[in-house]
């Protein structure tokens, strides 16, 4: 997600339970690759992790957020991380910021049941149960409209006259993207971008290029090349 990237943490500080968790249940198995990388970019977008760019490194700088407790699966905790948008956000909406998550839907179906609010001993476990069973549930319905591969500009700098710096995301959508390659262009210049590395499905690699134009309006970015890898 950070590719080319260097992260640090300053000495001293620790890091919350529920990230070492995580990446414990990563290293064994327990979680897949996708499901810890939703963590570590909801973390990032969500200013948990706070992200400064200093020439052409990324540090990133200690984690200061941590939730009250953790569940038995690392999906509640995400789903209980971002609750209090749920409780803020139109639904719809909630769910389009957060569909990087693909139990989003899961969640959402969790926080409308009585479980939720349930206050005993054994609410972990409880809930725990609902949402295995909501998940399987869920699983049986019928697929959501796909979500084709697309480009996200994330930010756009004027350098020079007529030279600008545009930061951009390939998402992936639900396929698995192996080496996908945009043009950048403008009235002055076109520039070839890509990567060989995949990009998986509900995620995004970020990617950075100067580019002459005579106004920023005139910068376009278009898909020209889709390999979808074989399951």
């Amino acid at each position: 997600m950070l590719a080319g990237s260097v992260i640090s943490y300053s000495a001293g500080e620790s890091v919350p339970s529920w990230i070492k968790n995580t990446a414990k249940w990563y290293s064994e198995g327990i979680i897949s690759d996708q499901e810890y990388l939703d963590s570590i970019k909801f973390l990032i977008e969500n200013n948990i992790l706070v992200i400064d760019q200093i020439k052409d490194k990324v540090i990133i700088e200690p984690i200061i957020v941590t939730p009250e407790k953790s569940f038995i699966d690392p999906r509640i905790t995400m789903c209980d991380l971002v609750y209090p948008s749920y409780l803020s956000q139109d639904p719809s909406l909630f769910q389009q910021e957060h569909s990087f998550l693909n139990y989003i839907q899961d969640c959402m179906d969790l926080y409308e049941d009585k479980v939720w609010h349930y206050q005993g001993e054994d609410r972990l476990e409880r809930i725990y149960n609902k949402f295995i069973e909501i998940h399987e549930q869920n699983l049986t319905l019928p697929s959501q409209t796909p979500i084709e591969p697309h480009i996200e500009i994330r930010s756009t700098e004027q350098l020079y006259s007529e030279t600008f710096m545009v930061q951009f995301d390939i998402c992936a959508g639900d396929v698995l993207l192996d080496k996908a390659k945009v043009l950048v262009k403008s009235d002055m210049d076109v520039i070839l971008v890509g990567s060989n590395k995949d990009i998986h499905p509900n995620s995004y690699r970020n990617y950075e290029t100067q580019i002459y134009s005579t106004h920023l309006n005139h910068i376009k970015i278009e898909i020209i090349e889709k390999i979808l890898a074989e399951n």
